[in-house]
């Protein structure tokens, strides 16, 4: 027989694990047909000597929801070889969502997730409200990838209660309502149930999101109902200022049980703050593995570095102080920002954070919007401060207001050791994922995390072999979520395959481009090293080229835990 397509030569990686070996990847209809030497010819076939052929990337993490009705590509993920996103974090989906409540879930996406509102209000195309109907639109997008989708508990608030949502706990009977509503999502495809306690997560006015606002017996009693379904996975967001990280392992163990289902905590980044913090975590999760309390903390091989401007400073977010910039309209931050009682209650708040502590705080001038500041790029809060014989909040308003608030600052927040960030992204039960694809637009962006995975910590720092590497990227979260035939190279599993140059493969810093719907701008991330990708037989990167365009409607699917698309046997989930 001839085959669709061969990919003869190359080094296979076929995602369990297990030796690289060379040989070859044939696909027909769509699904891997041969996986060693093929005899059989193909239409196209693809020499890969010199390179890998892995199965395509998952990314746990992403926030595509919104871009996804625009952005067929899901750029820049898929830059980076990766062919399977998961979107839905963090309680934040724009599904369900009745007509009136449109402009509220867009404006939480902007404040607690740094989307362009503008973008939104001209991109989304709202032929949905519920969750089903969501999923049926991604079905009709001809994606260029597959799509796994969390429901997000804010949202189902909001659908459920309205405004009240962010106001109050809810009743028995809007309990038993939002109940149904995950029941519904898990029965037409969810992938689990994502929520956030997270108190940087605030919308419009520094108030806390829906989800910070239920009581954990709402909480429960709706991990239970995703439970009892008999699929899915929780995904929950701790952080911010929340003190004890380790004493908040006993509510995930608790949220566990009450569903049954895996638990993903996120995140677990090292903090210099606790700089021992992480062995702690990791330790406990591994107690409570071997009980069989299946606890998957999502991780990042990349430093936390947030890039802002004050009109967008998410990093203050969390602080009381800050929600006055957030109820003033733009018109009036120049005086705000010039208001001693206000530089005074910031001092005395977020001046004594980790932010703007000590002579080597990590807080930093990047650019600058007049030349007459270009002296400050590069230079810390305190260097700007000391140039300046001001005190360090002074200066650093100083500076932002006299460059007419164009100032973009960087921060170093956490991952910055590299032994510690190797040594939590290494352990056996580490989700790799938090990139945050389709977020925080301008603030950072990590959409390359598994580039760089591949290319800075396999092939410069050897932290993993290739193969667990391209493991940790394809099969474990494959496994984790359920998805039946994605993960892996073999006979009768679907044809979603990268193949790459493990001598090349790399991330590029980010860059500004303004391509969003309403001409906007966000950072994006590209590649080297990547030759070829295919989502379901059909090539997306070819020869080393990423469309700017998409050509055609894609392949890609929505995908639905336990679902096998093809004629494969479903992989054993959430080994």
């Amino acid at each position: 027989m001839t085959h669709d397509l061969v990919i003869r030569g190359g080094l296979i990686v076929d995602g369990t694990g297990g030796p690289a070996r060379p040989g070859d990847v044939a696909v027909t209809n769509g699904r891997i047909a041969e996986v060693g030497a093929v005899g059989a010819g193909g239409r196209q076939e693809i020499d890969a000597a010199g390179l890998a052929v892995a199965p395509g990337f998952i990314d746990p993490h992403t926030h595509y929801d919104a871009q996804l009705t625009w952005d067929p590509l899901a750029s820049c993920s898929s830059w980076h070889g990766i062919t399977t996103i998961v979107t839905g974090n963090c309680g934040f989906t724009i599904a369900p969502c009745r007509p009136d409540d449109r402009g509220t879930l867009m404006r939480m996406l902007e404040y607690v997730e740094g989307m362009s509102l503008e973008a939104m209000e001209k991109g989304i195309r709202w032929e949905f409200e519920t969750f089903r109907e969501y999923l049926d639109v991604l079905d009709r997008a001809g994606l260029w990838v597959n799509v796994g989708a969390f429901v997000g508990h804010s949202a189902i608030r909001q659908y459920v209660m309205g405004d009240a949502a962010w106001e109050r706990a809810a009743s028995e009977a809007e309990i038993a309502e939002m109940r149904r509503v995950v029941k519904d999502a898990m029965a037409v495809g969810a992938v689990g149930l994502s929520t956030s306690a997270n108190t940087n997560h605030v919308g419009g006015r520094g108030r806390p999101v829906p989800s910070r606002v239920a009581e954990e017996h709402e909480l429960t009693r709706l991990v239970a109902a995703m439970g009892e379904t008999g699929r899915g996975i929780l995904e929950v967001t701790i952080g911010g200022t929340r003190p004890d990280r380790v004493a908040e392992i006993d509510r995930f163990v608790e949220l566990y049980r009450a569903g049954g289902r895996p638990v993903t905590p996120l995140s677990l980044r090292h903090n210099p703050l606790r700089p021992d913090e992480h062995r702690t975590i990791l330790g406990r999760f591994e107690a409570l593995h071997r009980e069989g309390i299946r606890l998957y903390p999502q991780v990042t091989c990349s430093p936390l570095t947030a890039t802002f401007q004050l009109s967008g400073a998410f990093v203050f977010y969390r602080f009381p102080v800050w929600r006055r910039v957030m109820e003033t309209p733009p018109s009036g931050w120049q005086a705000l920002f010039g208001d001693p009682a206000f530089r005074a209650e910031f001092a005395a708040t977020v001046g004594r954070s980790a932010l703007f502590t000590g002579d080597a705080s990590p807080l930093r001038v990047h650019r600058v919007h007049r030349t007459v500041h270009a002296r400050f790029v590069g230079r810390t809060v305190h260097e700007v401060a000391a140039a300046m014989g001001k005190e360090v909040v002074d200066a650093f308003f100083d500076l932002a207001l006299d460059d007419e608030l164009g100032t973009e600052f960087t921060v170093a927040i956490m991952n910055t050791d590299a032994a510690a960030v190797a040594e939590i992204f290494t352990h056996p039960l580490a989700l790799l994922g938090l990139g945050d694809a389709g977020a925080h637009l301008t603030l950072f962006c990590e959409a390359g995390q598994t580039s760089r995975l591949l290319g800075h910590w396999v092939r410069e720092r050897r932290a993993l072999s290739l193969e667990e590497a391209v493991r940790r990227i394809t099969s474990m979260p494959a496994d984790v979520f359920g998805l039946a035939d994605r993960g892996r190279l073999a006979p009768g599993l679907a044809a979603d395959i990268v193949v790459f140059d493990p001598d090349t493969i790399t991330e590029h810093p980010p860059e500004l481009v303004h391509d969003l719907p309403d001409g906007g701008p966000r950072l994006v991330q590209r590649a080297s090293g990547i030759a070829w990708s295919f989502v379901n037989g059909r090539a997306l990167i070819r020869e080393g080229r990423v469309p700017e365009a998409p050509d055609g409607p894609g392949p890609g699917r929505v995908l639905r835990p336990g679902v096998s698309y093809f004629t494969a046997p479903a992989v054993s989930p959430e080994t």
